[in-house]
């Protein structure tokens, strides 16, 4: 078995950007891990999950075609620039 090239090693995904993901007349999913192809709304394909077949579309998002953008993580700013504000 190949070993999945567009994996994420973050613990969640969304089926909508998943390779595996697919539209007939509802979303279904080719590769889900219990065996079995299950139908998905379109609000159970926005939420987060913890599969472990997911790869990431080279197509972007299903419903609307746009490309995975992961977010940028925020620095901690540091204490010394704030001062404490008192209100009296």
């Amino acid at each position: 078995m190949q070993k999945n090239t567009h994996s994420m090693n973050i613990g969640y995904h969304k089926c909508r950007y998943c390779a595996f993901c697919f539209e007939a007349d509802d979303y279904s999913c080719s590769n889900h891990p219990n065996g079995e192809q299950p139908y998905l709304s379109e609000q159970q394909i926005k939420k987060l999950n913890h599969c472990k077949n997911f790869a990431l579309s080279d197509l972007g998002d299903i419903i609307t075609g746009k490309q995975y953008i992961p977010r940028k993580r925020k620095q901690k700013t540091k204490n010394d620039s704030f001062e404490q504000l008192s209100f009296i």
